[in-house]
């Protein structure tokens, strides 16, 4: 026997959509038509997907209109208006199904189609919208606090449903201590997460990605081999030849002028000996 419950299309009645709920307790029961499993629909944070309650144009219908949690969304109805619909909801051209843009995550959720035939048969279909959204590449940072142990860190941010990092590199390698967190946008309820992993550099240094869903990142090293830093003594020894030969220099014409001032002497010494003996 076809389940019953209470439908405001179960009359020819005009209702307004904000009596509905009382309009709901008080009328009679109708026959439904339930659908036994749910249609799955998915889509991704911003994008838009299309409900389609209607397999093909059905023209002996009466009405039919989308909703969830008791709540009205959209729908057709032959002969009149159907108002208040949510902003982000349109029909398309034929009235055979319901646009919905601007995803977000509260978007999601079990979706019911209620159809009503022109011989007051009801067909009711369940429409189960999963919501995503991709994860951004993720982003690595290293620090090693010595020549033995280092850590490498891997965020992402902005993803749903939550999940979490992946690190691509053998066990072996890798510290069994790894710290995760993950932050959630009370707005947007979209997750940002990040994992640390601890490494030990006795086996050398290790190359490594980390992963997060479908998306992930470069290429990255821990335990990099570091080479002794350059001696600078060849810039010493070049600077300690410049003074060198500046002091020489100096040295060289602080004795020209010493010696000429002594040939100098010696030369005036002679001319006066020459004028004594003339």
């Amino acid at each position: 026997m076809a389940p019953h419950c209470i439908r405001p299309d179960c009359l020819n009645l005009r209702i307004p959509l904000r009596l509905l709920p009382l309009f709901m307790i008080l009328t009679w029961h109708c026959p439904v038509t339930e659908s036994a499993t749910p249609t799955h629909l998915w889509g991704e944070v911003g994008s838009n997907v299309t409900f389609r309650c209607l397999g093909h144009k059905q023209k002996q219908l009466i009405s039919w209109y989308l909703q969830r949690d008791n709540t009205f969304i959209n729908g057709y109805h032959e002969s009149k208006n159907l108002t208040r619909p949510w902003e982000n909801t349109r029909l398309d051209d034929d009235n055979t199904a319901i646009h919905m843009d601007s995803l977000n995550v509260s978007h999601a959720g079990v979706y019911q189609c209620f159809i009503r035939h022109k011989d007051n048969k009801i067909d009711e279909h369940l429409i189960q919208l999963s919501i995503t959204a991709s994860y951004s590449v993720p982003a690595w940072t290293v620090d090693c606090s010595d020549e033995n142990h280092c850590q490498a860190t891997c965020a992402s941010h902005g993803g749903y449903p939550r999940t979490q990092v992946m690190w691509n590199v053998p066990e072996s390698r890798m510290s069994k201590d790894v710290n995760s967190s993950e932050m959630i946008d009370p707005e947007t309820m979209l997750v940002s997460i990040s994992s640390t992993a601890y490494f030990n550099c006795s086996a050398g240094e290790t190359s490594l990605r980390c992963s997060v869903g479908n998306v992930t990142s470069e290429m990255f090293s821990v335990c990099q081999h570091k080479d002794p830093p350059k001696s600078n003594n060849h810039y010493v020894i070049a600077a300690a030849i410049i003074v060198l030969a500046v002091v020489g220099i100096i040295v060289l014409v602080l004795l020209m002028k010493r010696w000429r001032g002594r040939r100098g002497a010696v030369r005036v010494d002679i001319e006066e000996m020459n004028s004594l003996n003339k």
